[in-house]
């Protein structure tokens, strides 16, 4: 730019100048990288303050030479990063598969009590309350910060990856003395009764389906016609379907839709298919429901406790078991 406007800078080079330039400047030749240079930088003229004094190693020693690079080991392929379409954003890698060991009880250790009624001031006073309470701004702060953590395609990223099978269902029951009672949720059915799941699974032996989305229905549907099959004239014997939506603009759509519902659910269980809205998280918890977009069945005695569950679509096997292990409920609660 100078030498355009016909300007000519010149800054004045010292002796200390000239010389850190030639030094930055200079290549590096054979003899200095086969010799390391045992000048100390410390003593340089005002490099003292910058740069902390090195051991020099000993005449003839090789300097320590860095470690290379990890290669992956002998027979293992190099990790392959997946981008999305023709973009160079890399593609969600999907994490484990969070499920519970076949067998184990789950549920809640002691029996469910009845849903509250709270009315609308009461709830909008609470939450107040909540609003203004520290512990309850820390807990929905992590909350925040737990749902941030899971992206929202990993259920999807789950099926794409593992399918729509977590595990096998056992061929046994889970002994009733380790059996723990199923949680209580509040629904309404095509009937239009607001129940309690517990209250109506309480002195009958209940094939409890619950399901979150539409994909899910063909899972439960394999356990139900093979359960109806065999005991549809059993008067002890019965059905609970429970659909739930946590989304509220999707509970909207699922109320327009009941009409629907109610044309494709065969009338003798309308008072038994429950529909419930809002969050479930508790319950996710309590009954081992690791992804949503599958169905569950649970097999439930007539105290309310959670003997046997499966997931996805039934296998033969597991519809083999399920039949024989119905029975040996039946027997026990005569």
């Amino acid at each position: 730019m100078h030498s355009l406007l016909g300007l000519s800078l010149r800054l004045p080079r010292t002796g200390a100048v000239r010389r850190q330039l030639y030094l930055v400047n200079r290549p590096l030749s054979t003899k200095d990288s086969a010799q390391p240079s045992t000048t100390n930088p410390a003593t340089k003229a005002g490099d003292s303050a910058q740069t902390p004094a090195t051991e020099t190693p000993p005449t003839g020693e090789q300097p320590p030479q860095p470690a290379p690079p990890l290669a992956p080991h002998a027979g293992e392929p190099e990790e392959k990063i997946e981008y999305i379409g023709n973009t160079r954003f890399p593609r969600p890698r999907p994490k484990p598969r969070r499920t519970i060991t076949p067998g184990d009880a789950v549920g809640l250790d002691a029996p469910a009590g009845k849903v509250e009624h709270t009315p609308l001031t009461t709830q909008l006073e609470q939450k107040w309350r909540d609003v203004l309470s520290p512990e309850k701004n820390l807990e929905s702060r992590a909350k925040i910060i737990r749902e941030i953590g899971e992206s929202h395609f990993q259920n999807i990223l789950d099926l794409r990856n593992n399918g729509d099978k977590l595990f096998e269902a056992p061929a046994h029951l889970i002994p009733a003395v380790k059996a723990k009672f199923l949680p209580n949720l509040e629904g309404k059915t095509l009937a239009g009764a607001n129940v309690d799941i517990v209250d109506l699974c309480r002195g009958k032996t209940t094939l409890l389906t619950v399901e979150f989305v539409k994909f899910a229905e063909k899972h439960t549907k394999s356990f139900i016609d093979v359960f109806e099959k065999a005991y549809l004239d059993q008067p002890n014997v019965q059905v609970v379907q429970v659909n739930i939506e946590e989304n509220w603009a999707k509970a909207a759509v699922l109320r327009m839709c009941l009409p629907y519902v109610r044309r494709a659910i065969p009338k003798h269980r309308h008072s038994t298919y429950v529909v419930h809205y809002g969050g479930v998280e508790s319950l996710r918890g309590s009954l081992g429901i690791a992804n949503p977009l599958i169905g569950y069945s649970f097999l439930v005695d007539s105290k309310t406790r959670v003997r046997w569950y499966a997931n996805g679509e039934a296998v033969k096997s597991e519809a083999i078991n399920m039949v024989s292990l119905t029975q040996e409920l039946i027997r026990k609660a005569k």
